[in-house]
């Protein structure tokens, strides 16, 4: 019996099918190398499935720095030029990083024939594979971290009450009234109750004098915010008060203390690679893009927001950039205080008070 090329025997089989009565039951008999048969199987089955045989899609979610990587394809069968997508939920952060599909051995994971580079794939990226017979070698990426960490304006982060949140903070020098990126320390400052933002004119000073307290009663007497209309209010502001509904217009709006803390309890702290901050760590701060600050992820849906450092004002200097970060809620407190988002190396509360004429920044939800 003559033994024919993979080419032509395929061939053989789609030209059978063709002219084939439609609703033919063919089959084609498979051998063994010496030409004695073994036993039949349905043609067109034969096709789907050497046409799926070396293909698939899997999630590989081996720790960043192990370095045997592991992914399941269901009927997956290793072939030479075969080709697989691999969702990595982590980043690969070792060198000499191999990949097992299906647990058909582990081969050296490769990019442009060498060894691939620990940090070249982040967490939340689907990396295409081609198999040469030797190793798999890298052929594609699509990175979903901008998915995930939208530039567009809100992100949704699954939350049981359906608010979406800003990516961004609230930026009155920018056409769009916000920031360029989640990941910088610039944008404008609010005192609590007050919809007139203020933006540092350096990194140490600011052209407003946001003033202190006074330690006897009214504590705000002869100091700037105490001619503000903030300092009047005696209760959680209305949305003429609003920082957020006044500078960007409805549905835009400040967050309550309430939602900040829905938003925590929603998400873990992870770091620059997508991995999950120990829940014993106390200080939860990352450095993003050059950037200190907080990254969250969804428990939900993996959709991430980055809370940066961006300080605040106190008096008429810019305090804390790049070591704690202050966002204000519309939650009143007291007299002398409001809720706000607090976070620096001491650790995170979404539901801390402060004194109300602080300039903090504003993240607005909707």
């Amino acid at each position: 019996m003559e033994t024919i090329s993979t080419t032509n025997a395929i061939k053989a089989v789609v030209a059978a099918l063709n002219q084939a009565a439609p609703g033919a039951n063919q089959v084609v008999m498979i051998c063994n190398p010496d030409g004695t048969p073994i036993g039949k199987y349905p043609a067109r089955q034969l096709l789907q499935d050497m046409a799926n045989a070396g293909t698939g899609y899997g999630t590989c979610s081996t720790a960043a720095t192990t370095q045997a990587k592991t992914v399941a394809i269901s009927d997956f069968i290793l072939l030479k030029n075969g080709i697989v997508s691999v969702f990595f939920t982590t980043a690969i952060n070792v060198a000499g990083a191999t990949l097992n599909v299906n647990s058909t051995g582990a081969k050296p994971i490769k990019v442009n024939g060498n060894a691939i580079q620990p940090g070249l794939v982040k967490a939340q990226t689907i990396v295409q594979f081609q198999y040469d017979g030797t190793n798999w070698n890298i052929v594609g990426m699509m990175g979903l971290e901008q998915v995930q960490t939208p530039t567009s304006i809100f992100v949704d982060m699954g939350l049981p009450s359906g608010l979406k949140w800003a990516s961004r903070n609230i930026d009155l020098s920018q056409a769009d009234k916000f920031a360029q990126s989640p990941f910088q320390y610039e944008c404008s400052f609010f005192s609590w109750g007050n919809t007139d933002g203020h933006n540092p004119i350096s990194n140490s000073a600011f052209d407003y004098n946001w003033g202190g307290v006074n330690e006897s009663e009214p504590y705000y007497e002869n100091q700037p915010y105490g001619s503000t209309p903030g300092n009047e209010l005696t209760a959680s502001m209305a949305p003429s008060q609003d920082a957020a509904r006044a500078n960007l217009g409805s549905p835009w709006r400040m967050p309550t203390t309430n939602e900040f803390k829905e938003l925590f309890d929603n998400c873990d702290y992870i770091d620059a690679d997508g991995e999950v901050i120990a829940a014993a760590t106390t200080d939860k701060r990352v450095t993003v893009n050059g950037v200190v600050g907080l990254y969250l992820q969804s428990k939900n849906n993996g959709n991430r927001l980055f809370f940066a450092c961006s300080g605040g004002g106190n008096g008429s200097s810019w305090r804390s950039r790049g070591s704690s970060g202050s966002y204000w809620s519309a939650s009143f407190y007291s007299a002398r205080n409001a809720r706000d988002l607090h976070f620096s190396s001491g650790g995170v509360n979404p539901q801390y008070n402060d004194n109300r004429y602080g300039g903090f920044a504003v993240r607005p939800v909707q």
